[in-house]
């Protein structure tokens, strides 16, 4: 069941109907579907369902969708049928085991090879401004950045692709489960902390120890993972 589907072709204007025409803004108008709770993790995503309650073609949809599942909102089986995200418990561990290995030695080639890390520097500050905002999609957004960022320094195109795989399903499902809960007063300011640590470790140029502090680091995200989809109501 598409949750909303009934009423939804009453309550979009001819002027948004105008807009879901372009890719982009309908992918937007989905993954708002998604991250708001109207479709929930797991829930089944008929194209052509969609594309006649919103008056736009299949082909649309489709392709909206294509944005989404690169995002991590959807991920598409068998059939090539699109399902909103939805990670187990040993999902999300497997993803923390796999992130700790790929993430501590693209550290490794970074603090080793890499002498410029001003990039991660700026992201780290933009987090710092999600936070003062109580965005807490722009910080998530961020945070993922900030990790395909710290591959992507590596030069290793094949480590990007991996690290991607991983982090960015597991982000979108942690945006879609916590969005619009309270969180601790300080949660984010020690995730903020942590990636802190990280910076301080890859400038020191010393590639052991900033490999195991991202390791150890990775670690502790997972506890803080388990503690905001806790408090999400899990």
């Amino acid at each position: 069941m598409i949750v909303g589907m009934t009423s939804l072709s009453f309550e979009i204007g001819a002027s948004q109907r105008e807009l879901l025409h372009k890719k982009d803004n309908l992918a937007a108008f989905l993954r708002e579907e998604i991250v708001s709770g109207r479709l929930i993790p797991g829930e089944k995503i008929v194209e052509i369902r969609w594309a006649k309650s919103l008056g736009v073609s299949q082909t649309s949809v489709r392709e909206a969708l294509n944005i989404l599942a690169a995002e991590g909102f959807v991920q598409k089986g068998s059939g090539r049928t699109a399902h909103v995200t939805k990670l187990t418990d040993e999902d999300v561990e497997h993803s923390y085991e796999l992130r700790a290995v790929l993430e501590g030695y693209a550290a490794r080639i970074v603090a080793e090879k890499c002498s410029n890390i001003a990039p991660l520097e700026q992201v780290l500050e933009d987090m710092r401004s999600a936070i003062l905002c109580n965005n807490l999609r722009a910080f998530y957004e961020r945070d993922l950045n900030f990790h395909i960022l710290m591959a992507e320094l590596t030069g290793n195109p094949m480590l990007v692709q991996a690290v991607k795989r991983i982090v960015i399903p597991l982000f979108a499902f942690v945006v879609i489960r916590v969005q619009g809960a309270r969180a601790e007063d300080d949660q984010w300011a020690r995730s903020l902390e942590q990636h802190g640590r990280i910076l301080d470790a890859l400038r020191t140029r010393d590639p052991i120890f900033a490999e195991r502090l991202v390791s150890q680091s990775v670690n502790t995200f997972l506890m803080e993972t388990r503690t905001v989809v806790r408090t999400a109501g899990r």
